[in-house]
């Protein structure tokens, strides 16, 4: 008999000011688990990360920014990498209050190669990193006016 495991539900704790919980961290390993928001997440440095989504794997590699849908299965593996790498996870209640039909969204974005429009991808690279940079720092009213406008 094939042993069935379940994945864990993460419960993802928002910055009570923004509407999305920011991470960074140079610990890429995780174990198979699922949230209510959609997921961002970029590979800062590192590479041969291997990602599990839904069943099916990708390797992502320095530069690669990757999106998981609500309520989507996910782990992360590899040898061990001097990895770092960084994400946010969107409150499913503001998303869903801000865009109601987000709930029907299927983001497809699985690293720099695979999409055609490299132009667009530069420009969330950019924003991305942009992001990280202000989230690094504490959350004053004026730095929460420039995150928010990202």
């Amino acid at each position: 008999m094939k042993e069935v495991t379940i994945a864990e539900h993460e419960e993802v704790q928002n910055n009570q000011r923004l509407p999305f919980y920011f991470y960074h961290s140079d610990q890429a390993i995780q174990s198979e688990h699922w949230h209510q928001g959609i997921e961002l997440n970029y590979l800062i440095k590192g590479k041969d990360l291997r990602f599990a989504l839904e069943g099916k794997t990708y390797y992502f590699n320095s530069g690669d920014i990757w999106l998981v849908n609500r309520r989507k299965i996910h782990s992360s593996s590899g040898k061990e990498e001097n990895w770092e790498y960084e994400g946010l996870i969107i409150d499913d209640d503001f998303l869903l209050s801000q865009y109601p039909t987000s709930i029907n969204w299927n983001l497809d974005l699985l690293g720099k190669n695979s999409t055609e429009n490299k132009t667009a991808y530069k420009k969330l690279e950019k924003e991305v990193i942009e992001l990280g940079k202000l989230c690094h720092k504490p959350l004053t009213d004026a730095r929460r006016f420039m995150i928010l406008s990202h």
